[in-house]
């Protein structure tokens, strides 16, 4: 294993000891280029994100030990990916405050965000309480990278209910109402992609091609959720991939290539083998579903999805008003008056300076006839005195 053993006041920032748990050693930090050495599987994922480098750390307490792995990420939104592809599906949500926007924990494995730093806890037995992360936090707070993460997974449905399955009964004489099905995002499923390699591991099963269909190379980001049904088989669920890009004219030129890779819009049995995925656009979105039985199914969630663009204006601003006329009259004589001032101002500065000017030089600036010649054109029959001119 290639790692390059630091001392950990010097280079690392996972702390010395961890609410009565102590570091057995130094940290030792991991390039993107050795991170099989602590990712193993998940490090072709994890540099595809955007992953810098790595610390690991091993603390124990008693006969327990854990293990705590930081991986540093270019951003927070590759912070959050990393996240949501390494959760596992028996994680459930865990609360670390509020500098902790996601976490999940087993009982003996944890991990949360915090900025562009992912942390994960790894113990043989019992991983350190739930104080103990949040003096992790704590340490890694003032490091992170306070960018906001993304905001794509507001476009998901978190429930919809199947068209046609209300059901009135009448037991008695007096109507009772059955509750309709109700198809729900399954906990935890959400996947966060940036790449084709994220992707695939979301949706294994389609398409089976090693080419960047959905164009992540155009700047493109998608999220990848699971819905079932009120006691449906996990055999039986949708899968919705929602992804944005940059401009609209993007999203429609990929949406037109997607039936190269699968069959888009078009029912099971006239698929001819292919895989069958309903989809809309809606401007720079395309919302996909796999696994729906028909069109009328995938609508329980791409009716829901749609794309509306805001703008924030962040400078600062000012209401700008017309003046009454009166203002304006007002305003008007106003500035007349102050350019006519200016005017006799100017005149008397000119005529004093000029008078100045006589008194302490005479003849030598002004009164110089004698030192002018004029040359005359004959346009008049009256000579030119150059004495006329003083």
């Amino acid at each position: 294993m290639a790692v390059c053993e630091l001392s950990a006041a010097a280079q690392g920032l996972l702390p010395v000891s961890v609410g009565g748990w102590t570091a057995s050693g130094s940290a030792s930090t991991v390039s993107a280029g050795q991170l099989e050495s602590v990712a193993g599987d998940r490090a072709g994922v994890l540099r595809e994100y955007g992953l810098t480098s790595a610390e690991r750390r091993q603390y124990t307490q008693d006969q327990q030990s854990a293990a705590l792995i930081l991986y540093r990420m270019v951003d927070p939104s590759a912070a959050y990916g990393a996240f949501t592809m390494l959760r596992d599906p028996q994680m459930q949500p865990l609360d670390l405050g509020d500098s902790v926007s996601f976490a999940a924990a087993t009982r003996d494995r944890a991990l949360f965000v915090v900025g562009n730093l992912l942390l994960v806890i790894s113990a043989s037995n019992q991983r350190p309480p739930d104080a103990a992360l949040t003096e992790v936090t704590a340490t890694l707070l003032p490091h992170a990278d306070s960018r906001p993460y993304p905001s794509i997974a507001g476009f998901l449905p978190r429930s919809s209910i199947v068209p046609g399955s209300e059901r009135y009964v009448l037991r008695g004489g007096s109507a009772a109402v059955a509750l309709p099905a109700r198809l729900a995002i399954v906990p935890g499923s959400e996947r966060y992609v940036l790449g084709p390699r994220a992707l695939r591991e979301a949706l294994p099963w389609v398409p089976a091609t090693g080419d960047d269909w959905m164009g992540f190379s155009k700047s493109a980001e998608a999220i990848v959720a699971r819905y079932r049904g009120n006691g449906q088989a996990r055999g039986r669920e949708m899968t919705l991939l929602v992804t944005i890009y940059p401009t609209q004219q993007i999203a429609a030129d990929q949406f037109g290539s997607l039936n190269k890779w699968m069959a888009l819009n078009i029912e099971p049995a006239q698929a001819g083998g292919r895989t069958v995925v309903f989809g809309t656009r809606s401007s720079a979105l395309i919302a996909l579903v796999f696994g729906a039985e028909s069109r009328d199914t995938a609508n329980q969630l791409l009716s829901q999805i749609r794309y509306r663009s805001t703008i924030t204006w962040n400078e600062p601003s000012h209401e700008l008003t017309d003046p009454s006329f009166p203002t304006m009259i007002v305003g008007v004589f106003e500035g007349t008056g102050l350019i006519m001032l200016l005017a006799v101002a100017a005149g008397i500065g000119f005529g004093g300076l000029r008078l100045l000017v006589k008194l302490a030089l005479p003849g030598r600036v002004f009164d110089r006839n004698s030192q002018v010649e004029i040359l005359q054109l004959g346009l008049s029959s009256k000579p030119i005195d150059s004495r006329d001119f003083y």
